[in-house]
């Protein structure tokens, strides 16, 4: 059984994506061997507040026992300790991501310590999210780029007990300059992102398979696709399987 730690619910602005319910998302998800994912709304991107858009995700997953919901918090509010605790009200959170270039604000801002220390405290994991679509696919007036990789590893520094899962990263750009210099730090890499010549067989020389989770970014690519980069992978067995599902049971306390 597979679990994907990188889908999405909603409509994306720029892309005629399916805007599913959760069980067409479950059923899509299955016909690809995905039986358990970690699920985000897109709407939670755009809007001025997220809660709108994470209170259309539990209502959309709360009787699909496999999709599991990761509200997304907006630390450029004031207001992001209710955020908190309304996610935290609603249903059973295990995570939640945040989205710092698409909310404009800095992982080096003080307010950040007082939200790591919140997510300690009610023992939530963070997933951080670099980008949700390639930057080549953009409309041409969204000019964002990803967030930036010093910032990201300034971050981990500054919270070394902190287990992050960084979902949305360029293998390129971001993951072999990560794990060239930084491997000692205290991170998770979800593979949606992460595209080379045999990818997995690749990465795997660089960083080990127990630090790699499975990510499809379903709907904005390919579900079977991303799979099937896991699937076809010349990889031994078990690397595969943590990859593919062990990893994210013992990130999410599956």
């Amino acid at each position: 059984m597979l679990i994907d730690t990188n889908v999405h619910l909603g409509s994306w602005p720029f892309s005629p994506i399916p805007d599913r319910t959760g069980p067409e998302l479950a059923a899509h998800l299955a016909a690809s061997g995905i039986r358990r994912a970690l699920v985000s709304h897109l709407g939670a991107v755009f809007l001025p507040e997220p809660m709108p858009a994470n209170r259309q995700l539990f209502a959309a997953v709360r009787r699909t026992p496999g999709l599991l919901p990761v509200p997304v918090i907006n630390l450029a509010l004031a207001n992001w300790r209710e955020q908190l605790e309304e996610c935290r009200a609603a249903a059973e959170i295990r995570a939640v991501k945040i989205m710092p270039n698409f909310h404009n604000y800095r992982l080096g801002d003080a307010r950040v310590a007082d939200f790591m220390a919140a997510l300690a405290a009610a023992r939530l994991k963070l997933m951080l999210n670099f980008r949700v679509e390639d930057e080549r696919h953009k409309y041409f007036a969204l000019k964002m780029k990803g967030v930036p990789l010093p910032d990201v590893i300034a971050f981990l520094q500054r919270f070394p007990t902190h287990h992050v899962l960084l979902t949305g990263a360029y293998w390129s750009q971001e993951v072999r300059p990560l794990v060239t210099k930084h491997l000692d730090l205290n991170y998770s890499i979800e593979i949606a992102f992460c595209e080379t010549f045999k990818t997995l067989e690749t990465m795997l020389g660089s960083i080990p398979a127990r630090r790699l989770l499975l990510g499809t970014n379903t709907p904005l690519l390919s579900t079977r696709g991303q799979v099937d980069k896991l699937r076809c992978a010349m990889i031994p067995a078990k690397a595969k399987a943590l990859i593919g599902s062990e990893n994210a049971r013992r990130f999410f306390n599956l």
